[in-house]
C-alpha cells in the first residue's frame, strides 16, 4: 500500500535547508486542497515538538515503560540515559548529550528518530546507520555503546561523546601547519579505509563530521556520524540502497559528482572525493564551491557546477582570496601568504586535484592510497599525482563548448585542406620518428625488467643447488628500487640475506633484507603474521649494519603496509620493528593505532593458543618500550614488570625487557634500580655474543631476537652509562 499523500509531502520537505524554497514547495503541493495543508502543517507542528521532546525537565522523574507510553514522552530518561541537553538534528535523528549512571556512569551521546519521522524508510535508514557504527574498531571512529528503542517503540542508539572541535576550527585554533594538518589528515583516511575495509561508506565526509580532542595531549581525530553511510556489501537485513535516488543527500559543498547526479552506483570512491574536498579546506582555508546562503542557486544548477566545473587549484584558490582572508588562513598555518601560496604550489595542489577528479578511475583507488601520497609529500619522495594532460583538458572543453568547437573544426578542416603535401609529409615523418623512440625506449624498459627477473629466476636456481654466493652475485645486480614485486624475489633476497647474517656480512645482509621487504610487502597484501614477521628479521639487520636510512625506509614501508592492521600480532611485530629505534614525533602519532590495536589484542589473548603465552609475553615488551619511547614511564614500568610475570621461556626476550625497564627506571629517577636490571641484560646479551650463539639461538628465540636485544644494549649503555 502507498503511503498517505501528507507522510510523503512531509517527507520531501526534510530535504529544503532553506525556508523560502521550504514554504514555496508546501504551497505549490497543497494548492486547493485545505484538509491535505492541514495534515501536513499538523506534522510539522510534531516535528517542532519534536525538538524539545527529550528536555530534562526536574519535575518529572521517570516511571516504568507502560508509564513513560501513557506521558507522551514527556520524560528525561530513555533506559538508563537521562538526557541533558540537545546536541544537534538532522533529517531523521536527534542527538542528545546524555548521562548514564550504572553500571558504569559515563557522558554519552544518544541518538533517536524525530517524532512524526518514524516512516518504514528512516526507521530502516536509522537502523542501517547503528549496524554500521557496531561494525566498527578503529581508536579514530566514534564507537557505539548501545542501542534499544523508547517506550513508544522508536530505535535510539548510544556512542561514544566526542568533545572536540571540527578538524578544521581545532588546525585554525592551534595555529597548525600544513605538515601538522597533513599528518591529522592521513589519520581520517587511515580510519576510513577502516570503514571500506568493513564494507561502509561514509557519504558524508566534512569538518563537522570529524572532531579533534586532545588525548594526553596528543591530537585525535575522531570520525562521528555515519547517517547517510550506504552497505557495500549486503548482509544487515536492510536494503543498502533505502536512500532514494532522488534525494540529494549529503553536503553539496562535500559530495561527490555521482552523489550530486543521484546515482545509486555510489562506491568508495565517493568518499576519496569528500577527502580531498576536506584536504582542500585543511591547506587553503575554503572549500572548492561554496553553496551556503545561495539562494539564487537553483538546485540543478548546485548539480551541474558539481558535476561539471573544474575547481581552482587550492594554491588559485588562496590568491583569489582578499588580501585580509589571505593573511588570515596564513597566519591560522603559522606562516606568511607567500610561503603558503608556494607550498601548496605544486605537488599539494596535484593531489587534492586528483582525490577530486570528476571520474572516478581518475582518483585515488581507496583512501590508503591518498594517505601514502600524502606521507610520501612529507617525506620529500616524489608523488604519484600529476596534472591533467593536455589533451584531457582539451577534451573536457571540447565537451563543455560543442557548438563552438563544432564551428571551429569546419573552418579548421578547411585550413588543413590547403596545406602542402611536403609539409603534411614532414609531419607524418618527425610523428614517426618520435614513435620510433618511444617504441625503443619502452622496449629498452621492458628488457631491462625482463633481466632483471631473469637474473631472479637464475638465483633462485642457484639457491636450490646450494651455489649462495652465485646467487648473491645474481641478485647484487637487481637495484633496490627495481625490486620486482613476487614471493620468487622476495624468498630469494631473504635466503641471500639469512647466508650473510650467518656469516656476519652485517652490511651485506642488511641490503639484501631490504630488498626482501620491498619484494614481499607490496606483492603479498593479506594481512598475516607471515608477512609481518619478515619486518622484525630486516629492522634489526639494517640497524645492526648502521644503515639508518634503510631502517627508516623500512620503517616508512611498515607503516604504509600495516598502519591500519586490526590484527594483534601483525600490530605487534610491526610496532616492534618501528620503535626499535626512537621515532620523531610524526612518527609516533602514525604509529598509535598499532599500540592501540596491540593492547587490545593483549587483553582478548588475541596471539596465544590454549596455555601458549608467548604473543601476550612479547607484546606486554611492545608496550613497555612503546610507552618508553612515548615518554609515559608509569606505564612503561607496569608493562615491562607485567612481560617479566610470565616464565622465562626467551631469553632474548627476558633480556630485552630488563634492558628497556632499565632505562625507564634511570629515565624516572630510579637509578638504584637500573643497574642491577641493566647489568642482568647486559650479561645475558654479552653471553651469547661471546660464543656466538644468537646465530643457532636456543628455541624458541631467534637470531634476530637476539640481535634487537643487542641493540637495545647499545642505547641504554648511552642512558645509563658503562
Amino acid at each position: 500500500m502507498a503511503p498517505p499523500i501528507d507522510r510523503l509531502i512531509f517527507t520531501a520537505l526534510s530535504v529544503f535547508t532553506d525556508e523560502q524554497e521550504r514554504a514555496a514547495f508546501l504551497d505549490h503541493a497543497c494548492r486547493g486542497d485545505a484538509d491535505l495543508r492541514r495534515r501536513v502543517d499538523e506534522l510539522l507542528a510534531f516535528e517542532e515538538q519534536a525538538a524539545t521532546f527529550f528536555d530534562f525537565q526536574p519535575e518529572m522523574k521517570s516511571g516504568t515503560p507502560a508509564e513513560e507510553a501513557g506521558r507522551e514522552g514527556v520524560l528525561a530518561q530513555i533506559g538508563r540515559y537521562q538526557l541533558v541537553a540537545e546536541i544537534g538534528t538532522g533529517g531523521c535523528g536527534v542527538v542528545y548529550y546524555a548521562r548514564q549512571e550504572e553500571p558504569v556512569r559515563r557522558k554519552v551521546a544518544l541518538k533517536v528518530i524525530k517524532l512524526g519521522m518514524d516512516t518504514e524508510a528512516v526507521i530502516a535508514r536509522f537502523e542501517q546507520e547503528r549496524q554500521a557504527l557496531a561494525q566498527m574498531d578503529h581508536p579514530n571512529i566514534a564507537h557505539v555503546l548501545d542501542a534499544g528503542a523508547t517506550a513508544s517503540g522508536r530505535p535510539y542508539f548510544v556512542m561514544e561523546l566526542v568533545e572536540g572541535e571540527k578538524i578544521t576550527d581545532f588546525c585554525d585554533n592551534n595555529h597548525y601547519t600544513i605538515e601538522q594538518r597533513l599528518a591529522l589528515f592521513v589519520q581520517v583516511c587511515r580510519a576510513i579505509q577502516h570503514a571500506h575495509q568493513k564494507g561502509l561508506i561514509h557519504r558524508d565526509i566534512k569538518p563537522s563530521n570529524v572532531l579533534v580532542h586532545l588525548q594526553d595531549e596528543a591530537p585525535v581525530p575522531k570520525i562521528i556520524d555515519f547517517g547517510i553511510a550506504k552497505a557495500t556489501a549486503g548482509g544487515n537485513g536492510v536494503d543498502a540502497t533505502v536512500t532514494r535516488l532522488d534525494q540529494f543527500i549529503g553536503t553539496p559543498d562535500y559530495i561527490s559528482p555521482e552523489q550530486a547526479q543521484g546515482s545509486s552506483d555510489v562506491d568508495t570512491r565517493t568518499d576519496i572525493y569528500s577527502l580531498g574536498v576536506l584536504l582542500y579546506e585543511l591547506l587553503s582555508g575554503r572549500t572548492p564551491f561554496t553553496f551556503k546562503q545561495a539562494k539564487e542557486t537553483t538546485l540543478d544548477e548546485v548539480r551541474r557546477i558539481i558535476r561539471e566545473e573544474e575547481p581552482k587549484p587550492p594554491s588559485m584558490a588562496l590568491k583569489a582570496a582578499s588580501p585580509e582572508e589571505r593573511e588570515t588562513i596564513a597566519a591560522n598555518r603559522a606562516t606568511d601568504f607567500e610561503h603558503l601560496a608556494s607550498q601548496l604550489a605544486g605537488d599539494l595542489d596535484w593531489i587534492a586535484t586528483k582525490a577530486m577528479a570528476k571520474e572516478r578511475s581518475r582518483r585515488y583507488d581507496s583512501a590508503t592510497g591518498l594517505a601514502m601520497e600524502i606521507e610520501r609529500y612529507l617525506n620529500s619522495e616524489p608523488v604519484l599525482a600529476r596534472p591533467p594532460s593536455r589533451f584531457y583538458r582539451l577534451g573536457k572543453l571540447m565537451r563543455r563548448n560543442k557548438l563552438v568547437f563544432a564551428a571551429g573544426g569546419i573552418a579548421v578542416f578547411g585550413l588543413l585542406a590547403g596545406f602542402s603535401i611536403s609539409t603534411v609529409m614532414f609531419f607524418r615523418e618527425r610523428a614517426a620518428r618520435q614513435e620510433q623512440a618511444r617504441l625503443r625506449e619502452n622496449a629498452e624498459r621492458l628488457r631491462a625488467k625482463a633481466e632483471l627477473r631473469e637474473d631472479i629466476a637464475h638465483a633462485a636456481v642457484k639457491i636450490k643447488y646450494g651455489d649462495l654466493a652465485g646467487a648473491d652475485e645474481l641478485l647484487g645486480k637487481v637495484p633496490l628500487q627495481e625490486t620486482p614485486s613476487s614471493l620468487e624475489a622476495a624468498q630469494a633476497f631473504g635466503t641471500v640475506a639469512d647466508w650473510h647474517m650467518h656469516a656476519e656480512r652485517f652490511k651485506e645482509a642488511a641490503a639484501r633484507y631490504a630488498s626482501m621487504i620491498r619484494a614481499i610487502t607490496s606483492v603479498d597484501s593479506s594481512d598475516l603474521p607471515s608477512v609481518s614477521v619478515n619486518l622484525l628479521s630486516a629492522a634489526g639487520a639494517v640497524t645492526y649494519a648502521g644503515d639508518t636510512r634503510a631502517y627508516e625506509e623500512t620503517r616508512r614501508m611498515a607503516i604504509a603496509r600495516f598502519g591500519a592492521t586490526t590484527n594483534g600480532v601483525v600490530a605487534e611485530q610491526t610496532l616492534k620493528a618501528c620503535i626499535l629505534l626512537p621515532p620523531d614525533k610524526q612518527t609516533l602519532d602514525s604509529l598509535a593505532p598499532l599500540a592501540a590495536a596491540v593492547e587490545r589484542a593483549i587483553e582478548q589473548k588475541q596471539g596465544d593458543i590454549g596455555n601458549d603465552f608467548h604473543f601476550t609475553a612479547w607484546a606486554c615488551f611492545a608496550m613497555a618500550l612503546w610507552n618508553y619511547r612515548i615518554g609515559n614511564f608509569e606505564k612503561a614500568q607496569h608493562w615491562a614488570e607485567r612481560g617479566l610475570s610470565f616464565p622465562r621461556d626467551n631469553e632474548a626476550r627476558i633480556a630485552s625487557t630488563l634492558i628497556v625497564r632499565a632505562m625507564i627506571e634511570q629515565q624516572s629517577g630510579q637509578s638504584t634500580n637500573a643497574r642491577p636490571d641493566f647489568a642482568k641484560g647486559r650479561d645475558a646479551v654479552q653471553k651469547v655474543f661471546a660464543n656466538k650463539g644468537w646465530l643457532t639461538p636456543t628455541p624458541p628465540a631467534s637470531w634476530f631476537e637476539w640481535l634487537n636485544a643487542a641493540l637495545l644494549l647499545k642505547e641504554a649503555e648511552r642512558v645509563i652509562g658503562q
